[in-house]
């Protein structure tokens, strides 16, 4: 078992090597590169990597670790300076999307207006994991387009839990067994960003100060990787999305 999972890795980051090669030479990105990989391999064509399901864990640990680099990119005193993009052009594009998505919905289907809502709203967000790649393969991130659109999938990710009060709102069906409800979430959400900050400013950086000057660099490597999956296992546990 614990030779096919070897052999299972070294297959998926061949392929996304390869494969990522290959698009960036294309100038199609790595991002298109990465998912054709997966479809390749993936069970529904040449079946190389078994279940997908036990690979999940895989996954959303890059995805983890992709966004924990962008966010040390970040300072609080740019995300202040950001602040009227993130409320007002993420806030905008929520609304808006939200909106026209939902009437899409509603005048091409069957669905009541509640449930074209409840539909719609969640469709008219944007993936973070997929979108920030691309800004950084293609140097946009740190562009005045790049820091908008950086700012209208920060708003996305804080809207989730709203959204899942307005879903919960509309939906006549009860909340599945263990799920908190929607006020809950967002004070777990505003509590895990508080806590995150503080722990960051008082605890982290002491710690990382204390390491850096033993010389160990793979010390440092560990504590970074540790402090990365215990946020990530926090947020998790609250019922959150990781991207935060």
């Amino acid at each position: 078992m614990h030779g096919e999972g070897l052999i299972a890795g070294v297959i998926m980051l061949g392929a996304a090597l390869v494969s990522v090669i290959i698009f960036r030479r294309l100038g199609l990105g790595a991002t298109l590169g990465y998912l054709v990989a997966g479809a390749v391999i993936g069970p529904h064509m040449l079946g190389l990597v078994g279940d997908p399901e036990s690979k999940l864990g895989v996954a959303e640990l890059g995805i983890t670790l992709l966004l924990f680099l962008v966010g040390l990119e970040l300072s609080p005193r740019r995300l202040w300076e950001l602040r009227r993009d993130i409320f007002g052009f993420g806030v905008a594009q929520v609304a808006l999307c939200g909106a026209a998505v939902s009437m899409i919905v509603w005048q091409g289907s069957s669905f009541s207006l509640p449930a074209s809502i409840a539909l719609g709203l969640p469709l008219a967000l944007s993936s973070t994991a997929q979108v920030l790649p691309m800004l950084q393969s293609a140097g946009r991130l740190h562009t005045p387009f790049g820091e908008r659109a950086f700012s209208i999938l920060l708003l996305q990710d804080l809207s989730l839990i709203p959204l899942i009060t307005i879903i919960s709102a509309l939906s006549r069906a009860p909340i599945a067994p263990g799920t908190p409800p929607g006020w809950v979430l967002a004070l777990y959400t505003v509590g895990a960003i508080v806590g995150l900050v503080l722990v960051g400013r008082y605890v982290l950086t002491p710690l990382f100060r204390l390491i850096g000057g033993m010389g160990e660099r793979e010390l440092f490597v560990a504590a970074g990787l540790f402090c990365v999956l215990a946020s990530a296992a926090v947020i998790q546990w609250l019922h959150l999305s990781t991207a935060l």
